[in-house]
């Protein structure tokens, strides 16, 4: 019997390096699409308007904003509470503020104190808390009723423990440990009350150029409680408010 032989195989697979080049060249382009898209898409983000009441942003101040010099604006004191003496300040520093804001209260607990002790207790600046709400009302409006029920010392003891609230159980606690009716604090806050200053607050920073918090305005004040000053938009470290206070003395 003749011997078998092997059959050639005509299934046989034969890849160049054209044919793998195409397919690469696909994935390649698809890859170098999605990071234009994404960096695009980033820059919008990065681009949207905050100028809005809902689209305001907490602001730090950077190294570049630092060297620049703040803006000339006016405002004026309102109906606001404040520390400090009117009778011998000259400068106002008014605050423009939000409870849940994480700069504010690091401004709170870092920078506040100094311009307390070097220029508040020397009678020379009056320090001005005015309502910023960028996350809901609630917290401003409690503050406003609490500063209303009592008095500003009370209202103080409420506005540094209210940094960060996590619902309106926390600012009914809140207000009942620094002494105030709980009846009344409830009808106040319910009703509120005082919500027009809330938003007279609001639309002063807003007209003042505030788009963020914290947000202040350094000045002189006159009689009527207008300020005339400069802009500082974020929280800067007391070396800066020292020197914008200064310059106005």
């Amino acid at each position: 019997m003749p011997k078998k032989t092997k059959k050639e195989s005509s299934d046989e697979i034969v890849l160049s390096l054209d044919q793998l080049a195409i397919p690469g060249a696909i994935i390649l382009a698809g890859v170098i699409i999605a990071v234009a898209v994404f960096f695009a898409n980033k820059k919008d983000a990065d681009s949207v308007d905050t100028s809005g009441t809902e689209n305001a942003a907490e602001q730090e101040n950077t190294p570049e904003d630092s060297d620049s010099e703040f803006p000339d604006t006016t405002t004026d004191l309102g109906s606001a509470p404040y520390i400090g003496d009117k009778n011998k300040a000259k400068v106002a520093v008014i605050e423009y503020n939000e409870y849940n804001c994480s700069y504010c209260l690091r401004h709170k607990n870092e920078t506040l104190p100094s311009i307390v002790k070097d220029y508040i207790d020397a009678g020379k600046v009056i320090y001005v808390f005015r309502e910023f709400p960028i996350y809901g009302d609630d917290g401003a409006n409690a503050a406003k009723c609490v500063y209303h029920l009592t008095d500003i010392d009370t209202y103080q003891e409420f506005h540094n423990g209210a940094f960060e609230y996590e619902n309106t159980d926390d600012l009914y606690a809140l207000a009942k440990e620094v002494g105030v009716n709980e009846k009344d604090f409830d009808s106040c806050f319910t009703s509120k009350k005082y919500q027009s200053e809330v938003d007279a607050d609001m639309k002063a920073g807003q007209d003042a150029g505030v788009q963020g918090t914290p947000g202040f305005v350094i000045g002189v004040f006159d009689k009527d409680g207008n300020v005339t000053g400069k802009l500082v938009p974020g929280a800067y470290p007391y070396e800066s408010f020292a020197e914008l206070i200064e310059s106005f003395l």
